[in-house]
């Protein structure tokens, strides 16, 4: 690959913030509406607030859009081999503990109903091949269903690292407006085909239904570090918004019949979020949105990841068991801080300590398949990763 310009690095303290407050919302979404609403994940429900929590949802959106911007940072300057080192070490130790402990403790006390009660819920019905394949992180490639609801993002995530080895592999990345470009002009195609909801190996492949904010990333990235020409960058967000626009008032469609309300959701506000987050990106991008060094922000960087992973389908075990006599907001507040404080101990006890052996071991396992094809394609062992990328 040749050597990609040098940029500066990415503004870590605004993404530390913004993606605590998309898990943040996430976690709300589901605890006091996704669980309530339907699937009978929960008993218990939270109408004073579930207008506003309800979007939670969109902090999913919101993780797209860092993730096009922090991988692609993470992907300059690197080899195939050293971005999927990069992307093991980042992801699987987190994943391996919390799907270990979401197993055992839907499995341990979590309903056990069979198919015809009609209190049943397919996502809190676990098995052990299952659980097998969720530690792999490729559940749904092997049509399985996720061990946890929340790791339904984990496979769009995997696709489009897919994507990006692709332009590293093919030398692609001094090319990535005339990529996107075309990434944005397929997701139209498939849209006016099908819908955001394509089935199709195509949309699978190319994640059309959230492709726009994988590339709005990877375009405020260019903008930022002056990449690429302003117009064309500016050109083709405006093309990402206004698919990220129709993807949004698609999947709001969906939800509404999922929760069996058209009037679920407002597409004013899901529309005035997205617009947000690009307004967001944005300021970051032109540098008007800057924080200064603080080890809170940067602990709640690293929070982020295992709170994502951990809360849902356990939270949901807590509210059927505890929810019908416990007081309700205790129990939100005593579930949102315990699942806090599990997040801090994976970061503390598993992620740090695990991310440079894990690095190394990958790396020479990597080499005894196939040797290095230039020097210093490996990644070093024992480089330390940042909890950002």
């Amino acid at each position: 690959m040749e050597p990609q310009p040098r940029v500066k690095p990415i503004r870590f303290h605004e993404l530390d913030l913004l993606r605590f407050v998309a898990a943040l919302a996430v976690v709300c979404y589901h605890y006091t509406y996704r669980g309530f609403a339907a699937d009978h994940l929960s008993p218990v429900s939270y109408p004073e607030i579930d207008g506003v929590t309800r979007y939670g949802y969109l902090g999913v959106e919101l993780f797209f859009i860092i993730s096009g911007y922090v991988v692609l940072m993470s992907a300059y300057n690197k080899t195939v081999k050293q971005f999927f080192v990069s992307r093991v070490t980042r992801l699987y130790p987190a994943f391996w503990v919390a799907c270990t402990l979401t197993f055992v403790v839907v499995k341990l006390f979590g309903p056990h109903l069979a198919p015809t009660d009609p209190h049943y819920t397919p996502y809190l019905a676990v098995y052990l091949k299952q659980y097998l394949v969720n530690m792999t992180m490729l559940f749904e490639y092997f049509g399985y269903l996720n061990l946890d609801t929340a790791y339904w993002s984990l496979t769009y995530e995997i696709t489009f690292y897919f994507l990006i080895s692709l332009l590293i592999g093919y030398k692609l990345m001094d090319r990535l407006i005339s990529v996107v470009a075309g990434w944005l002009l397929l997701t139209l195609a498939l849209y006016l085909l099908a819908g955001a909801d394509s089935h199709s190996p195509a949309a699978y492949l190319f994640i059309s239904k959230y492709s726009p904010y994988f590339a709005a990333g990877m375009l405020f990235y260019l903008l930022q570090n002056k990449l690429a020409s302003a117009p064309k960058i500016y050109v083709l967000l405006l093309a990402s918004l206004v698919l990220a626009l129709y993807s949004a008032h698609q999947e709001m469609n969906n939800l509404n019949r999922i929760f069996q309300n058209p009037q679920a959701y407002s597409y004013a506000v899901v529309a005035g979020a997205t617009v947000l987050f690009f307004g967001v990106f944005w300021l970051l991008a032109k540098r008007k949105f800057a924080l200064p060094h603080s080890a809170g922000l940067a602990l709640l960087g690293t929070l982020t990841y295992p709170l994502y992973l951990i809360h849902s389908n356990i939270g949901y075990v807590a509210y059927l068991r505890l929810g019908p006599s416990m007081n309700r907001w205790l129990l939100l507040a005593l579930l949102v801080s315990t699942m806090l404080a599990v997040a801090y101990l994976i970061n503390r006890w598993v992620e740090q300590p695990l991310s440079k052996p894990l690095g190394a071991f990958t790396n020479r396992l990597l080499l005894k398949i196939h040797a290095p094809s230039s020097p210093g394609a490996e990644l070093p062992a024992g480089k330390p990763l940042n909890s950002l990328t």
